[in-house]
């Protein structure tokens, strides 16, 4: 043998060898961790937003209860008689 047949016969080894070794198991996909961000953050700011209206929900009824206490203190605060009372007679 020759040292170019040599080299043949270690360049066919080499790819025989190559064809032999099996494929890597394909990738699996992972979650794409960009898109679950955002999907979050939509979420949380949708969770934000609900809360501000409920707040402000709760901030005009509580308005309205002040309101309601105020006028019922003024209804129940008696009028003074006069400090001289003149009889009928």
């Amino acid at each position: 043998m020759n040292g170019r047949t040599l080299t043949r016969a270690v360049m066919m080894s080499l790819v025989l060898q190559a064809c032999a070794i099996a494929p890597p198991p394909p990738l699996e996909q992972k979650p794409n961790p960009v898109a679950d961000q955002s999907a979050k953050v939509r979420e949380l700011r949708k969770q934000i937003r609900e809360r501000d209206r409920r707040i402000e929900e709760l901030e005009s009824q509580l308005e309205a209860l002040k309101l309601i206490d105020q006028d019922s203190v003024k209804q129940k605060t008696p009028l003074k008689p006069p400090a001289t009372l003149e009889s009928l007679e």
